[in-house]
C-alpha cells in the first residue's frame, strides 16, 4: 500500500500499530515483531525520530576512511607483491600482521626487522599510507623490528605514519597467562612508548583492542567494556610513566570487530566514542575524537559456502563505515580456508573502494544521528557497555578480572547462548544452517589454514577465538587447493 504524507499511519504510532495487529491476525506482536539483543535491549520494529541529538564527531566531514589491507604471508617476495598490489589498486593502508597476533587466524609474519625489510621493499613510507602493527605476544619485538626496517629503508621515524598496536593485555586474555603481573605490564608499556616517542614516532602506540572478545563468543556490551577497561588500564600506565592524561590518551587506538549485524555493529562503534568521551570527562579532559578502526568479524566467517562471507563482510564493512571508524579491514573471504590469494584481496579490498568511492559513505558525518532505532540501540550499549566496566572494575581491574576468570565466564555464557540458538535454527547463517548448496566449487588458496590449538601453559582460561558455524562444519570437508 503506497502511503501519502498525509496518511496518518506516517505520524500515529497507535495507527499503525492496530494496522499492523491487523495483519498478524492475531499472532503475538512481540514474538513476531520485536526482538532482543544478546545483552538483552529490546529491538522495537518502529522508531520516532529523535529530536535534538548531535551527530557523533569522528572523521572529519567528507574525508575517507583508510582502506587497510592485510599483510600476513611468512613468504616475503609474496607479502611484498601483495603489499605494492594493494596500495597500487586502491588500498591507502597495511596492516602487517605478526605471528600469534590476535588477528592471525593462522598466519603472520616472523618478527624480526629482515622481514620487516623485505616486505616493504619499494613502498613509500613517507608518503602518508597508513601502517598498523598487529603484534604478537613479544610486541615491543616487532616495534623494534618495524623501527630498525625504518632506518634500513632511509625513512625517518617522523615522516611515518604507524600504529604500533602493543597490546599485552589482549593477547594475554586470549591466552590465559600473561607476561609478568599488572604492575610490570604497566612499567613495561611505558618503557615501551618511552623509547619509541623518543625515535620521533607518533603514535598511537597502544592498543585496546575488542576483537578478543568478539571472536571468543563475547556480546557488544562485553566488548565495550573490555575495551574500556583494557584503554584505562594503558592510560594509568601511561601516566605512572610520567606521561600527562592530555598526552597518554593520544597513545591509545581504538579497535573493534564489526559483524553483519549492521544495525549492532553500528550502534557498538558510536557507543564506543560516548563511553570515551565520558572517560575523558571524569578524567578533566576537553572531549577529543578517538581513532577507532575496525576488522570485519572472523567469528561470523564460514567454511560452508564462503562465498556468502563475501556478502557477511559487506555488511560488516558497511557497518564499521557509517559507525564512523577511522581504518577498516575487510577479512578476505576465504580466511577460514587458509591464506587468501590475489582473487580474495582484491575482493576484499573492493569491498572497501565500492563504499567510499560509488556509495560515497564518507560524505556525511554520523548519518544515523537522530535516527530513533540506531539511537536507542547506542543508547542501550552505552548503558550496558558501562555496567560491564564497571563489573571489571569492581573486580579488580581487568588484569584480576581475567585472572579470576569472571569476565571469561560471562563471555561463555553469551557464546554458549548464541550457540545454542544458531543449532536450533532461531538464528539462521546462509548456507551454514539453512539454505543449503549443494553444488559447493572449491576454494582456491595459498595455504591451508593451520589448526589453530589453545595454549598449552595457560594460567588461567583462555578467550580462545572461533566461528560460530564450526558446530555444522565438523563433517564438512571444503579443501582449499592452490591456484
Amino acid at each position: 500500500m503506497a502511503l501519502e504524507l498525509n496518511d496518518p499511519v506516517v505520524t500515529d504510532e497507535t495507527v499503525w500499530r492496530k494496522r499492523a495487529e491487523a495483519v498478524l491476525k492475531g499472532a503475538d506482536f512481540d514474538s513476531v515483531l520485536t526482538s532482543k539483543t544478546a545483552d538483552g535491549l529490546r529491538i522495537e520494529p518502529l522508531y520516532p525520530k529523535v529530536k535534538g541529538n548531535q551527530p557523533l564527531i569522528g572523521r572529519e566531514a567528507g574525508s575517507p576512511w583508510s582502506i587497510m589491507s592485510r599483510i600476513d604471508d611468512q613468504n616475503q617476495l609474496r607479502a611484498n607483491t601483495q603489499a605494492l598490489t594493494d596500495l597500487e589498486n586502491g588500498s591507502t593502508g597495511l596492516a602487517l600482521v605478526f605471528e600469534n597476533a590476535i588477528g592471525s587466524y593462522g598466519f603472520g609474519l616472523p618478527t624480526n626487522a629482515e622481514t620487516v625489510v623485505d616486505v616493504l621493499k619499494g613502498i613509500y613510507l613517507d608518503a602518508g599510507i597508513d601502517i598498523a602493527l598487529d603484534c604478537g605476544p613479544r610486541g615491543r619485538d616487532a616495534a623494534r623490528a618495524f623501527s630498525a626496517a625504518c632506518k634500513t629503508l632511509g625513512f625517518p621515524a617522523n615522516t611515518v605514519r604507524v600504529r604500533f598496536g602493543l597490546n599485552p593485555i589482549g593477547l594475554g586474555a586470549r591466552d590465559g597467562i600473561f607476561p609478568a603481573d599488572g604492575r610490570k605490564i604497566s612499567q613495561n608499556i611505558a618503557a615501551g612508548v618511552s623509547d619509541l616517542i623518543d625515535q620521533s614516532f607518533a603514535g598511537p602506540f597502544v592498543a585496546a583492542d575488542g576483537r578478543v572478545i568478539h571472536n571468543a563468543g563475547g556480546s557488544e556490551a562485553q566488548e565495550l567494556g573490555f575495551v574500556l577497561a583494557n584503554a584505562l588500564f594503558y592510560l594509568r600506565a601511561l601516566e605512572l610513566g610520567g606521561l600527562s592524561l592530555e598526552e597518554a590518551r593520544g597513545m591509545i587506538e581504538f579497535r573493534l570487530s564489526s559483524d553483519a549485524d549492521q544495525f549492532l555493529s553500528i550502534a557498538k562503534h558510536r557507543a564506543l566514542r560516548r563511553l570515551w568521551s565520558s572517560i575523558e570527562v571524569q578524567c578533566g579532559l576537553q572531549q577529543k575524537p578517538i581513532f577507532l578502526t575496525s576488522e570485519t568479524a572472523y567469528r561470523m566467517m564460514a567454511l560452508r559456502d564462503p562465498y556468502v562471507n563475501i556478502l557477511r563482510s559487506g555488511m560488516g564493512c558497511f557497518g564499521a563505515v557509517i559507525g564512523g571508524a577511522d581504518a577498516i579491514t575487510v577479512l578476505p573471504f576465504t580466511t577460514p580456508m587458509g591464506l587468501a590469494d590475489p582473487f580474495a584481496r582484491r575482493l576484499s579490498r573492493n569491498t572497501n573502494l565500492i563504499l567510499l568511492e560509488e556509495s560515497h559513505l564518507a560524505k556525511v558525518i554520523d548519518p544515523v544521528a537522530g535516527a530513533g532505532g540506531y539511537e536507542t540501540l547506542t543508547n542501550g550499549l552505552v548503558t550496558e557497555g558501562w555496567n560491564e566496566f564497571q563489573r571489571i572494575e569492581a573486580e579488580g581491574g581487568i588484569v584480576s578480572s581475567l585472572t579470576l576468570g569472571t569476565l571469561q565466564a560471562r563471555v561463555a555464557a553469551k557464546r554458549i547462548s548464541r550457540e545454542e540458538l544458531f543449532v536450533q535454527q532461531k538464528s539462521v547463517m546462509v548456507g551454514v544452517n539453512s539454505f543449503l548448496n549443494d553444488d559447493e566449487k572449491s576454494i582456491s588458496v595459498l595455504a591451508p589454514t593451520p589448526t589453530l590449538s589453545k595454549n598449552t601453559v595457560s594460567e588461567f582460561t583462555p578467550l580462545f577465538p572461533g566461528r560460530l558455524s564450526e558446530a555444522f562444519e565438523s563433517n564438512h570437508v571444503q579443501e582449499g587447493r592452490e591456484p
